[in-house]
């Protein structure tokens, strides 16, 4: 399976700047120029363009990681992890190599 089908986006923290802001979803969607199909992904956490990420935060003048956030796959950090230990072994052997 593909990596980034293994990692989610949630699009919280952009519904909470929205009712922070005291900003109605019907409003959001018309000044930022988003449709109606695309504020439904962004409700069920589904994907969207890079375009529309950048709408957005043109919109609210922000980074993407205030309006979205990444969740790594339940193992993520084990993964990280093993990553680290096989990167070590190859400088090992690399090193033994240049002494051959």
């Amino acid at each position: 399976m593909e990596a980034y089908k293994k990692m989610r986006i949630e699009y919280t923290r952009l519904f909470n700047k929205l009712k922070s802001e005291n900003i109605k979803q019907k409003d959001f969607k018309e000044q930022a120029n988003i449709n109606s199909n695309t504020l439904n992904k962004l409700l069920h956490n589904e994907n969207v363009t890079l375009e529309i990420i950048c709408r957005i935060c043109d919109y609210f003048q922000c980074m993407p990681d205030e309006i979205m956030e990444f969740i790594p796959d339940s193992n993520y950090i084990e993964k990280q992890q093993a990553k680290q230990e096989v990167q070590a072994q190859i400088a090992e052997l690399q090193e033994k190599l240049k002494t051959m």
